[in-house]
């Protein structure tokens, strides 16, 4: 039984009731499990995929993240294989969700629907494109993000003045009225405020104690990117300073050894945080890891030298 109705899904925008009775005949309910490959790449694109329930990430091959988009309840995919005829995927497609239902609609069924009707085609047609820009200004966005921040990563030794350039780069892709920028130590379980927007009560240069904070220290034992709204704040963190309507955080993070966070609260625009965020943030915060890392071993090394020369050297001499 499907769960969305098909009239509210993009790549059906402004089909009439009849279009979409047509729209129906043609289409196969599809059902996946979990880590099954939807579309793989190098093979022929022959249908197009819609989701009802479930989770699907495309994935490259390319260093750093794998997962590059992801596709939710509504969303449509392979739309090239109703464009550009034979042409093959370029990436895999693969469930992450535990079930996949949805439907296909195979090549050979979309000339059929052209022939019945062609202004049902023409508006299909309107739609891919629009969802197709939708997704391509999204990419540039991205790209554009992490390039920017990979550059600047290196030009700096200074967390104060790294953290102020980087959530500048990230206001400007996901706007948010509230936003923190976190360095934390495993040693001491407290994590050092670098920025601080939108939050008149944390101060910038004070500490969170990580390990009394429920949501840091869940993310400290097993970090991941995550969104928080009024319905999944873990319980007990009523009373956490920087909680909000809406909140994404993103450990920074090399394998399980967390160096800091980036909090942002409040999307500008009134909306939730999405999954394009997510795969946003995450990827942002695996750049900045190893920087982070460096930064902190530096100055702890740093440290080590001034105690030895005040405190060692002198009785050794």
């Amino acid at each position: 039984m499907a769960k969305i109705d098909l009239a509210k899904i993009p790549l059906f925008k402004n089909l009439k009731a009849d279009e979409i009775a047509l729209i129906k005949d043609f289409l196969v309910e599809a059902k996946y499990n979990q880590d099954d490959l939807i579309f793989s790449k190098d093979r022929v694109r022959d249908k197009i995929i819609i989701v009802d329930d479930g989770l699907v990430v495309l994935e490259t091959d390319l260093k750093g993240p794998k997962t590059i988009a992801m596709f939710k309840a509504g969303d449509s995919l392979g739309e090239m294989a109703l464009i550009e005829k034979s042409s093959k995927h370029l990436y895999n497609v693969k469930v992450v969700s535990p079930e996949f239902n949805g439907w296909e609609l195979s090549s050979y069924n979309w000339h059929t629907i052209i022939k019945k009707s062609p202004k049902t085609a023409e508006k299909i047609y309107q739609n891919i494109a629009r969802n197709l820009k939708n997704r391509l200004t999204h990419a540039n966005n991205k790209l554009v993000t992490l390039f920017a921040t990979g550059k600047m990563i290196g030009s700096y030794d200074n967390f104060s003045e790294l953290s102020h350039s980087i959530m500048e780069i990230i206001q400007n892709i996901i706007p948010s009225n509230k936003s923190l920028f976190l360095t934390y130590s495993p040693e001491t379980k407290k994590a050092l405020i670098h920025q601080s927007l939108g939050y008149p009560d944390i101060q910038e240069s004070k500490n969170l104690d990580a390990h009394k904070d429920k949501v840091l220290n869940l993310l400290v034992k097993e970090p991941g990117t995550s969104i928080f709204n009024q319905d999944s704040w873990p319980k007990g963190s009523s009373d956490l300073p920087y909680k909000c309507n809406n909140l994404i955080i993103s450990p920074i993070h090399v394998k399980n050894r967390v160096f800091g966070f980036i909090i942002l609260g409040d999307r500008s625009d009134k909306n939730d945080f999405s999954v394009n965020n997510k795969i946003l943030l995450r990827a942002i915060s695996s750049q900045l890891a190893p920087a982070i890392e460096n930064m902190i071993w530096g100055k702890f090394s740093s440290a080590q030298a001034e105690i030895k020369e005040i405190y060692i050297d002198p009785f050794t001499k």
